[in-house]
Order: C-alpha cells, then sequence, then structure tokens
C-alpha cells in the first residue's frame, strides 16, 4: 500500500516519522546482529582450519622421529623393551628400506635382519581413496606393521590438511571443467606443465591430494 504524505496532518507526520524512524533501527540492528553472527561462524571455521592443520602437523613431525627413532632402534638396540613387537625388534640387528609409491598413494616397509640377503619383514600401508596421502605417516604405519608393534590411532586417523603449502600436490578444475592434478609452487616459480602458483586462484580452491613435501626444506 502506497502512503499519502501530502494527505498526512503535521502531527500524523511526526507519528509516522517515529515509526519509521524505530523501524530503522530495529532493522540497523537484526542486520547488524545478523553480521556479527557471520562473522563469528566465519572467525570459529578459520579457527577450527587453523587447529586441524597444526595437529595433522603434530602427527606428521610425530610420525618421522617415530621411523627415525625405529630405524635407530635397528642399528644399535638402545633402550630395548622386549615387551612389545616381534623377535627381530627384540633381539635382532636389522636394516630397513622403504619402497614409496605416491601415484598408488602407498608405502612398504622393508626389514632386514643383519646378516639376511633378503627382507624377515614386510609391512604396507596405503590411503584411503579419500585421504591425502602423507608419505612419512606411511611409512610409520608400514615400518611398525613390520616390526609386529602397535600402529597409534593418530597415524591411522590424522586430520585431512587445511592449508595449501608450497610442494604439496593438489587437484583441481580447471577452466575446461577437467579435473587437473599440480605442484604448488611459489608465487616468484614459474608455472605451467603440472605447476601452480600459491597465491592463484587454483590454489584456493584446490583439494590437497598429497602433503609430503620430501623437496621441500622444512
Amino acid at each position: 500500500m502506497k502512503i499519502d504524505l501530502n494527505a498526512m496532518g503535521y502531527d500524523e507526520l511526526l507519528a509516522h516519522g517515529d515509526a519509521v524512524m524505530e523501524a530503522i533501527k530495529k532493522r540497523t540492528f537484526q542486520e547488524g546482529f545478523q553480521a556479527a553472527k557471520q562473522v563469528q561462524r566465519k572467525l570459529a571455521k578459520m579457527k577450527t582450519s587453523i587447529n586441524t592443520q597444526a595437529r595433522r602437523d603434530e602427527i606428521v613431525e610425530q610420525a618421522k622421529a617415530d621411523v627415525r627413532n625405529l630405524v635407530i632402534h635397528g642399528l644399535s638396540h638402545y633402550n630395548i623393551d622386549c615387551s612389545k613387537g616381534n623377535e627381530t625388534y627384540r633381539v635382532m640387528h636389522y636394516n630397513v628400506e622403504f619402497i614409496a609409491d605416491s601415484k598408488e598413494r602407498k608405502v612398504t616397509a622393508l626389514v632386514t635382519r643383519r646378516h639376511d640377503k633378503n627382507p624377515r619383514h614386510v609391512g604396507r600401508a596405503k590411503a584411503a581413496l579419500d585421504d591425502c596421502f602423507n608419505v612419512h605417516i606411511g611409512k610409520a604405519i608400514a615400518l611398525r606393521r613390520a616390526l609386529g608393534l602397535a600402529v597409534p590411532d593418530e597415524y591411522l586417523n590424522a586430520p585431512q590438511p587445511t592449508e595449501v603449502r608450497v610442494g604439496d600436490v593438489v587437484e583441481f578444475q580447471s577452466v575446461y571443467k577437467a579435473v587437473e592434478r599440480a605442484l604448488v609452487v611459489s608465487d616468484d616459480e614459474s608455472t605451467g606443465e603440472g605447476k601452480i602458483a600459491l597465491g592463484s586462484a587454483y590454489a584456493d580452491i584446490a583439494k590437497i591430494i598429497d602433503d609430503s613435501r620430501e623437496e621441500v626444506g622444512e
């Protein structure tokens, strides 16, 4: 309904004006409240993302240290816990070899006793279809399985990465609607031929499929 202001008296105009101002105040408050809630939700989501990435980083570093210690253990048998693992882990010196296949998203650990020619134990790890592959976590899982040691739950259920970084391998949908795979490089490096810049729009929408970053110094 269209309001005819010209037909209103002075007092009626004032009353109508007061109602309009009150409505504006309420609308402004409501919109401001909703905007504040949206910002709050975005901040909460951002915080969760940061915490998730930080937890994955911790697990990757834990896996690296775990592999390093298990390899050293096979060479020196320092601080042996005879209540864990198989006979090779408990009483034998051993060497470790890893076979990693990033395309197949799997890692194999070969454990050979000191005087054997062939591996005595084999452990395997393979990333689930929807999981991001990380060779360091894969090595830790595979080696622990080869040595008869329990695999920590955090290795098997590590959170997915949330932050694209230089050295990651990602998948994204190109302008041609095709799913492409690329290595993320720094913004000052040349791109193309399977490489995209960290600051590119594609990096923002990409899915991280491998965050091993073995060739990147960390």
